[in-house]
């Protein structure tokens, strides 16, 4: 009778330290050094639609010489209270860039002329080029014809012309779309991730303008999520780990707080029908590989 109350006893023991989320897997208990991001951006839409993709090439490009020289292929534009506004960019919208990018911005007032400028940017360093250009939209096409823009405190000019039409995709009501997906490959920037059996975490991360920020707290995790505390705050990711590799992807729905003030940039950057975009979520995912010792 002894022998199988201790065995009962030992049974519930077992029974409970599994029931106590102890089914994560052990290979996340290591140091691990990031390698790049992932960025999938999806929308959902009440009606099927011809909407513009500002993380996918264009078709033709916008031609920047004299003081800069770049080709600028990525854009979108749209109409709001009256202004017709236009971004054309060298690096994909949305997502960080280590290396030089330049984003031209163009507003278009009708009767009251327009104005353009074009920054130039490299982490934490940007030049400013200021002025008019001559220039048609035909529907999803932009033409830039003739026009220099000024540099803001030096005498540089920029000379710009080209042709460049935005890349579009067809969306279906009802469903979730993933309109862009991009990766940064990470060079300077760098992220350390320490997960300690002692269910401790330390993070480093040193960012784009050689800043160094440091983070630690508390981990518990599931056979798929890991949930990581800091001082103010927890969040959670979905895993995917192995002994040398491990993913966390971070769900992020960009509008769920404010969805009136949210979505109808974003309608108007994918250039949508005003009413019909319901969700825009952010997959984050960041890959790691084993740090070595």
């Amino acid at each position: 009778m002894k022998k199988t109350i201790l065995l009962i006893t030992i049974l519930f023991i077992f029974s409970c330290e599994k029931d106590d989320g102890d089914s994560y897997s052990k290979d996340l208990i290591s140091n691990w050094e990031g390698t790049k991001i992932n960025y999938s951006y999806n929308i959902a839409s009440n009606s099927s639609q011809t909407v513009t993709n500002p993380y996918e090439v264009g078709s033709g490009s916008i031609e920047l010489s004299g003081a800069e020289e770049a080709s600028l292929n990525y854009m979108y534009l749209y109409q709001a209270n009256g202004v017709l506004q236009i971004a054309i960019a060298k690096r994909v919208f949305g997502v960080p860039s280590e290396e030089t990018n330049y984003l031209l911005n163009i507003y278009d007032y009708g009767d009251f002329g327009s104005y353009s400028q074009l920054t130039k940017s490299n982490n934490d360093a940007a030049d400013v080029y200021e002025g008019e250009l001559e220039f048609t939209v035909n529907g999803p096409e932009l033409t830039i014809s003739a026009g220099a823009l000024y540099h803001e405190t030096v005498n540089d000019s920029v000379m710009i012309s080209g042709t460049l039409a935005v890349a579009q995709e067809t969306v279906n009501a009802g469903s979730q779309f993933e309109i862009g997906n991009i990766d940064w490959v990470f060079g300077s920037y760098e992220i350390t991730l320490l997960i300690n059996n002692d269910k401790s975490f330390e993070q480093t991360i040193k960012t784009l303008d050689s800043e160094t920020l440091e983070y630690s707290g508390t981990w518990d995790a599931s056979s798929d999520e890991i949930t990581f505390h800091y001082t103010n705050y927890s969040k959670t990711y979905e895993y995917r780990v192995s002994s040398s590799d491990l993913e966390l992807t971070y769900l992020d729905d960009l509008c769920v707080l404010y969805p009136d003030e949210c979505l109808t940039p974003y309608e108007l950057m994918y250039n949508m029908a005003g009413g019909s975009l319901e969700s825009v979520v952010l997959y984050e995912t960041t890959f790691f590989d084993k740090k070595s010792d």
